[in-house]
């Protein structure tokens, strides 16, 4: 069992006796709806959610169910907002390091084996019957490294196919941008120290980067739905906790009434003598 699936099963456990089936259905499904989620979101997760929340809370009536049920709602509103932006820094992050690794990559440091693997693959369907695998290779290589009479047959090769070497060039460099780019976002070691190696060269940095790439009108918007998903949310809360205080307090006059009603009267020891 999984770790999340082990947490949901004991909140579940926990929150069974308080957890009616309507607040079960409730929170994922709105008079027969289908759940409140977007493709590609976790059920699952929704459902951990709905009864951590649950258990927190522990609904005493249908009315509590309701507020928990908004609660969950708006609670993964927000979460689902906060993950669309960061998702669109990221996106637009990584677009713009493989722009500028694209402008800024250098042939024979960084992408000649790439450019070298592409040729392989296009000699070895136009060459002659007579000619091998090992020709198409060395072919590659050859022209990789420069060699005048490996371009011009390259060259050869390519007008037949109505392509051009800047086209093969520009495909291996973009291919490595996006290599050096991924790897950047795992950090790993290598990429990080090219990368920074190459902001540095053009007076860059990679917070620079991003700014100059980040869509701040939307990341604006975005904020401005969270906020207000999250006003939403707080207001629920609220709301939660004024109705536990209107309870309570309505069951402390109830106890009071109930005891005024009753008179707790000492026996004297006369009437005990005769109880006995």
């Amino acid at each position: 069992m999984s770790k999340r699936a082990s947490l949901h099963s004991k909140a579940n456990s926990k929150t069974k006796s308080n957890i009616s089936p309507l607040a079960k259905v409730q929170g994922l499904t709105l008079f027969g709806s289908p759940q409140l989620l977007l493709h590609g979101e976790d059920a699952a997760a929704y459902d951990e959610l709905l009864g951590r929340v649950c258990a927190a809370i522990k609904p005493v009536d249908i009315i509590d169910e309701m507020f928990i049920a908004d609660v969950v709602s708006l609670e993964w509103e927000v979460l689902r907002w906060r993950r669309l932006k960061s998702s669109l820094m990221r996106t637009r992050g990584l677009e713009a390091l493989q722009q500028f690794l694209r402008a800024h990559l250098d042939y024979y440091d960084h992408y000649q084996k790439h450019f070298e693997q592409d040729l392989v693959e296009i000699p070895q369907d136009n060459l002659a019957e007579d000619k091998s695998e090992d020709d198409a290779q060395a072919l590659a290589h050859k022209c990789a490294r420069d060699e005048p009479d490996a371009d011009d047959k390259v060259n050869q090769i390519l007008a037949s196919m109505n392509l051009d070497m800047d086209d093969i060039l520009e495909s291996a460099r973009a291919r490595k941008a996006e290599e050096l780019a991924q790897d950047y976002l795992q950090r790993k070691p290598g990429a990080i120290k090219l990368i920074d190696k190459l902001l540095a060269e053009a007076g860059l940095s990679i917070d620079a980067l991003m700014v100059g790439a980040l869509p701040f009108g939307d990341i604006e918007r975005i904020d401005r739905l969270t906020t207000i998903a999250e006003t939403r949310r707080n207001a629920m809360l609220r709301e939660i906790d004024r109705r536990r205080a209107v309870l309570s307090e309505a069951l402390r006059r109830q106890v009071q009434e109930v005891e005024g009603e009753f008179e707790v009267v000492e026996k004297t020891p006369e009437e005990n003598k005769s109880a006995a």
